[in-house]
């Protein structure tokens, strides 16, 4: 499993799965976002990205997302 730190001031991090090909989003206000059939190509596009928030946010528009309640 991979993960991205402090992406931006909304979002703590981005983690990748590369055994289900999936990416959680994790933002500050603690909820969550979900993604499923990212491939590593597209999650090593946003690592490598001089802006990580545009790239992910670019990526993210096409696909569906199921939000998870913060945890307490």
């Amino acid at each position: 499993m991979n993960m991205i730190p402090s992406v931006s001031r909304q979002i703590a991090y981005i983690q990748y799965d590369d055994q289900s090909s999936s990416m959680i989003v994790q933002y500050h206000t603690g909820f969550q976002a979900s993604y499923t059939n990212v491939k590593q190509d597209d999650y090593q596009m946003i690592v490598s990205a001089t802006n990580r928030y545009d790239s992910l946010m670019r990526l993210t528009e096409t696909r569906n997302i199921a939000l998870q309640p913060p945890a307490k």
